[in-house]
Order: C-alpha cells, then structure tokens, then sequence
C-alpha cells in the first residue's frame, strides 16, 4: 500500500475506538503519511476486516480531494479532506462504503487464498 499511494502507512490499534461511536476504523490522510485507526478486537479476521476496508479506500482513490465545508475553527487539528471523509462516513450503505466493503472482501479471500496455498491446507485436508 505504502508503494501504491508513495507514503509512508502506519496502522494503530485504538482501544477505545468503537466503544461509544460504533466506527471500527479511520483512515486519516496526514500531511507526510497515511494513518489508519482501528478499534481492538479478539477476533484477528475482524482486525483484518477493519484495515483492509481501509486498504481499500485507498485503493479505490476515496478522500482524494474531497473537501469538507465544516469551518476549520470546530476540527482544527483535522485537514479538511479528512474532516469530510469522517463526516459523510456516517452512512454505511453509500456507495463509496458498499464498494469499500466489496474490495475489503475480495482482499480478504486473496489472503486466505494464498495462506493456503502455502501450507498446502486444501490438499492435506481437501
């Protein structure tokens, strides 16, 4: 991802994230680097969901651009595209979250795909 979008990508666990607000992850596009947020879970699939439906975000070129028209003095820290990204993020059935969601998925299925191909897991218990 890092050599897709040429920046440098930290992802970080937020233990509290999804707590009160229900958001499972956050990518904010910061001025030298792509961060993503992600909410704790036992689950290391759900984990996984979580980022790569960021992942796909990116890949699909969401927040590149957009604009937030919410005045700089309410989220001053935030850069005005983020702002924007988490503002319309509200609605999970829009098209930018459904296509997320779509992607995350087929990323998913990839990983698994490969995992076993690896260890062999479908001709040993196929």
């Amino acid at each position: 991802m890092q050599n897709h979008r040429q920046r440098k990508l930290r992802v970080v666990e937020l233990a509290d994230l999804g707590d009160h607000d229900g958001i499972c992850a956050l990518w904010l596009i910061m001025d030298s680097e792509d961060l993503v947020l992600h909410a704790r879970s036992d689950s290391f699939l759900h984990r996984q969901q979580f980022v790569l439906h960021e992942f796909a975000h990116m890949l699909l070129g969401h927040g590149q651009g957009d604009e937030c028209a919410v005045d700089d003095v309410l989220l001053p820290d935030i850069p005005a595209h983020t702002r924007g990204r988490l503002l319309r993020r509200q609605d999970p059935n829009s098209d930018s979250e459904i296509a997320a969601e779509s992607v995350a998925d087929r990323l998913a299925a990839a990983i698994r795909a490969s995992a076993f191909a690896e260890s062999r897991y479908s001709e040993i218990f196929g």
